[in-house]
């Protein structure tokens, strides 16, 4: 122990008193270890955190899965068949996302994120509430009052922690909800951020999602003791096949999926993350390759020193030991340094992180991120930090005695060239997946989205849970009026759904006059309710046809139009005006196609589109208006700032309702925008990372130049004695640098198109090769490291011969 302190002593002594060595060092680890740190971070928040639940590895989701092997939410219908098989289902619990119009007496009402579950799904969780109880089975069932359960957030923040809140009655949509229960703080969903929730009250062939091709549920079960997802995945399979066996011409989905509560939840975004983190691997690893030529050029520099200490009787492992104990304060420090800049990275990443992401509220850098960033720090000493002490330890001591001042070695040269060449070819990897994904990325500015999203501002309204049938119609045909009544409004519209907006129920439909489809369900499609003038609003070209009009009522005959898409399908060389199609759930009646519309992006504009249908959102049929009507988004285009107006449309709705709220503001190009911002995020992080991997690499080559130069000084000075012109010198050692990055360029390039499908596979975005990249990424590579060396090369051009041969 006593040596130990003694070698650490001399460490500290030994590196503060090279400064710059020691800065440089310190700063090179602390940028890799703070970059790995901040996206650790995330990893272990988003990923391997535990969910808020008993035993969460226990806790699985169901999926219903389709004949075409696409997983699907479950219809009414279906979860309440697979439930009555009893065994591993039958307390299965189910949750479907759903929002509320809060008020109190006296305050403006507030539209509230929350769900509908099952009596059994928190007690499938394991979750008991802080105060209160949960539901009962009684309470779940239909028409059996209302009762609700609140967030500990929701119950602190807006009911002020009120001790005695179990028992009051809240005001959701119009009607007094009594609160049953708190829920424990930190419990709201899964990344969902519910505030609140109310009973499902499922009925069998009514109520909310009747039809049977309505899918809106999804399933929870806790797996018990002793048995395996793949065992349970098993059972249920055989459960499947039964109840097939005894429907054969039901609803089409054959089977269910039992995934994880990681794989359901977070499995969107694992791949990007996980790719991330790589990147910033590689970008670790360039920072202690760098280390790792300091050390080499620092132990260089001291074969006379530690020659000495050899002489004196020093051991080789005493001195390895000592060298090492070095390079593991170099690390510390850099660690130490690099956590303080993880702190200030991850902020920046949590201010800039779309929404996409989930659980990112809860990232932060807890002790387990702390720890693993100072046993990488140990460890980054340690592997980096052992080559070149055992190097050092092994220098010839007559060798070592004899010398004036560090010169060459060419066993240390081929070890630092590697390192370069290896730092080069990991930059030129991270460099080749940015250009391609930015290529990817460009590809697609200009793509046709289908309308035309300028100077379109769009929010959301919900129906009083008091209007029921036609009265949810004429309430939604008020508010357009009002709205279309503003001074410079050109247009308005209502729609279950706008593009970007989310998506609406994708169902099969059946063709008029076609054979069946040879497997049930074959023919899906999009079904979106739409009003009059949605196309004139959004500009949708018409190409065929009509769009709606007022005249399409209730009383009127049904109607539709199709996109292109669906049109060219189903009735290819065909005039599609005049045919028929049919939803498929309870209560559809055969549409008339009076118009074909042009594709359109729903979900982002490297989505591709989808055959959809529209209808008249005044034709949708009762048996699932309480699903689509709930609410609906309202588009308005309009030359008015976007202030002013949106100061006259919470008019125009309170003159209306004054208890409905307005909510999810946004206009239409913020929305284009927002659909790809998790794209951008990504490529965003990964341009970051590129960009400081190829730094580090500047510098590494930069360092390496200037110690060749100051090693090769009389060699230098014999050249130019001789007659060497000082540009022969100056392309001399910038021919030497420019083979080392040529090599690992040779490497790096090739090996990441090798590797584009993995990382396209992990990151999304990743476009084809492309011969630009592949030109772009050597050239930028071999100039940046060029315009490193040019420093150093110069100072070698003014060496004075005479003086660099008088110092030998």
């Amino acid at each position: 122990m006593q040596s130990l302190i003694q070698d650490i002593r001399y460490g500290i002594r030994s590196l503060a008193n090279s400064r710059r060595f020691t800065v440089a060092a310190v700063l090179t680890l602390a940028l890799g270890i703070g970059a790995n740190t901040a996206m650790f971070s995330v990893i272990h928040s988003v990923l391997l955190a535990p969910w808020p639940v008993k035993d969460p590895a226990r806790v699985l989701v169901v999926m219903q899965r389709q004949y075409n092997g696409n997983q699907n939410y479950f219809s009414t219908a279906d979860y309440l068949d697979w439930r009555d098989q009893g065994g591993l289902v039958a307390g299965m619990g189910a949750h479907v996302a759903w929002q509320y119009n809060l008020s109190n007496p006296g305050e403006a009402p507030e539209r509230i994120v929350g769900g509908k579950v099952s009596y059994d799904l928190f007690p499938t969780f394991g979750v008991a509430p802080a105060k209160g109880r949960l539901f009962t089975r009684q309470e779940d069932a239909p028409n059996s009052g209302h009762t609700v359960l609140l967030s500990n957030s929701i119950w602190r923040n807006r009911y002020k922690s009120d001790p005695a809140i179990v028992g009051k009655a809240v005001s959701l949509d119009g009607n007094p909800y009594t609160v049953v229960g708190v829920m424990p703080e930190g419990f709201t969903y899964f990344g969902n951020k519910d505030l609140l929730w109310t009973p499902l009250q499922l009925e069998r062939g009514g109520g909310v999602g009747a039809s049977p091709n309505i899918h809106w549920l999804l399933g929870f079960i806790r797996l018990p003791g002793g048995l395996t997802l793949k065992q349970a995945q098993a059972q249920l399979d055989s459960v499947a096949a039964h109840l097939h066996h005894d429907n054969a011409t039901g609803d089409p989905g054959f089977g269910v999926d039992l995934l994880t509560l990681n794989d359901n939840f977070t499995g969107d975004v694992r791949p990007a993350l996980v790719m991330l983190m790589s990147c910033v691997g590689f970008v670790l690893l360039i920072a202690c390759a760098n280390v790792a030529n300091l050390l080499l050029v620092r132990g260089a520099g001291r074969r006379r020193e530690i020659a000495v200490r050899t002489a004196l009787g020093a051991s080789p492992l005493r001195i390895v030991r000592q060298l090492l104990t070095e390079s593991i304060l170099l690390a510390l420090a850099g660690g130490v340094l690099g956590i303080g800049l993880g702190f200030v990275t991850l902020r920046i990443f949590l201010a800039l992180h779309p929404p996409a992401v989930p659980r990112m509220d809860g990232v932060h850098i807890d002790p387990v991120v702390l720890a693993c960033a100072l046993l990488a720090s140990l460890l980054v000493g340690i592997l980096f930090g052992l080559l070149p002490a055992v190097n050092t330890a092994r220098s010839n001591v007559n060798e070592g005695l004899r010398e004036r001042s560090g010169s060459p070695s060419r066993g240390f040269a081929a070890q630092r060239a590697l390192l370069i060449i290896v730092e080069t070819a990991l930059a030129c990897i991270l460099l080749t997946g940015t250009g391609l994904a930015l290529s990817g990325l460009w590809s697609i500015r200009g793509v046709d989205l289908g309308f035309i999203p300028d100077k379109v501002l769009t929010f959301r309204v919900a129906v009083p849970a008091t209007l029921v049938g036609q009265q949810v119609t004429e309430f939604y045909r008020q508010i357009l009026n009002h709205v279309r009544a503003i001074p410079g409004v050109d247009s308005a519209v209502i729609a279950r759904n706008l593009p970007m907006s989310g998506g609406d129920p994708s169902m099969p439909i059946a063709i008029d006059g076609k054979n069946p489809a040879p497997v049930q369900g074959e023919i899906i499609t999009r079904y979106r309710a739409v009003g009059d003038g949605y196309f004139r609003t959004l500009q949708v070209p018409i190409l065929q046809g009509r769009a709606f009009d007022t005249g399409d009522t209730a009383d009127s005959p049904f109607v539709a139009i199709v996109s292109r898409s669906l049109a060219n399908k189903y009735w290819p060389n065909e005039n599609p005006i005049g045919k028929r199609l049919k939803p498929s759930f309870n209560g559809s009646s055969w549409c008339t196609v009076v118009g074909v519309a042009a594709d359109v992006r729903h979900w982002a504009a490297d989505v591709d589109f989808e055959p959809t249908a529209y209808y008249p959102y005044t034709q949708i049929p009762d048996t699932i208006r309480p699903l689509l009507e709930a609410s609906m988004s309202v588009a308005v285009r309009s030359n008015l700032p976007q202030s002013s107006l949106l100061v006259s449309l919470r008019a125009a709705v309170a003159g209306v309702s004054t208890t409905t709220p307005i909510y999810d503001v946004a206009s239409m190009p913020d929305m284009v925008a927002d659909s790809g911002s998790l794209r951008r995020f990504d490529l965003s992080l990964l341009g970051v990372f590129s960009v400081l991997a190829l730094l580090l690499a500047a510098v590494g080559v930069y360092g390496v130049t200037a110690y060749s130069v100051a090693q090769r000084t009389r060699e230098i000075g014999v050249r130019m004695a001789l007659g060497a012109l000082r540009s022969d010198v100056l392309r001399f050692i910038l021919g030497q640098s420019a083979r080392l990055a040529l090599a690992g360029v040779l490497v790096g390039v090739p090996a990441a198109f090798l590797l584009r499908k993995l990382m396209a596979s992990l990151l999304y975005g990743i476009g084809e090769n492309n011969p630009l990249v592949l030109i772009a990424v050597p050239t930028v590579m071999m100039l940046v490291v060029l315009i490193a060396c040019y420093a150093p090369a110069h100072r070698a051009t003014r060496i004075d011969p005479v003086l660099a041969l008088r110092e030998e």
